[in-house]
């Protein structure tokens, strides 16, 4: 059995269990359900408890368009070069997404279920120490890793950037975790999305650089 039908199976339990617990919950869940919390971690948006099968049909959907993304990208070969780094990925995903979905059903039973923040700050930081931790492994492709015009434009490019934003990730994603220690939800949040702009800037300002070395490099070696 290849990775990918091992992943499938993975993905496919994760949204079975989900589903049935919902399924077996729904005739005593609450009508209405949390479904957005703000930057105090308390609740500030509530839908219809059927928003729960939205939430599981949304991990459903983002699984398709992620496989049918690696089919239709111009360099979808390059996926059979990392295909640890995308099944790992396609798995958190899910996880991630019916995570959400159950988290649901426990506040909706119980508001104060748990700090929503510190579960946030675990599962956003979790993604991107994950993803540093496999980043340089990415190949150059149009549809996952850090896209930009340079990265796009240079393979080279690509590498260099996905290899220097690994660490950084991995360090930033622990960063967002340890928000979980500060007293201050509001400020805990404001600094999260502090780290996560730099975490996309710092990459983005790298690429942009790496490339005009290599064109001017490019250029310097033609007019000798």
């Amino acid at each position: 059995m290849n990775s990918k039908k091992k992943t499938n199976i993975i993905i496919g339990a994760i949204l079975l269990v989900s589903i049935v617990i919902t399924l077996v919950l729904y005739p005593s869940i609450p009508d209405i359900i949390p479904t957005h919390w703000g930057p105090n971690g308390q609740i500030d948006g509530t839908g219809p408890k059927y928003m729960l099968f939205v939430f599981w049909g949304i991990a459903l959907g983002v699984n398709a368009l992620m496989l049918f993304a690696e089919k239709i990208d111009p360099k979808g070969e390059n996926y059979a070069r990392f295909p640890k780094v995308f099944n790992l990925f396609r798995i958190f995903v899910t996880a991630l997404l019916c995570g959400m979905e159950l988290v649901s059903i426990a506040f909706a039973f119980d508001p104060q279920f748990a700090d929503m923040n510190t579960i946030m700050y675990v599962m956003v930081g979790g993604m991107f120490v994950l993803l540093g931790n496999y980043m340089p492994k990415v190949k150059h492709n149009y549809t996952f890793g850090i896209k930009t015009p340079w990265t796009l434009a240079s393979e080279n490019v690509w590498n260099k950037t996905h290899r220097m934003a690994g660490p950084m990730w991995v360090a930033g994603g622990l960063a967002v975790m340890a928000m979980m220690f500060i007293k201050s939800s509001v400020g805990a949040t404001v600094l999260m999305f502090g780290i996560v702009l730099i975490m996309v800037i710092v990459p983005t300002v790298y690429s942009y650089f790496e490339f005009k070395k290599e064109k001017e490099n490019k250029k310097d070696e033609e007019n000798n």
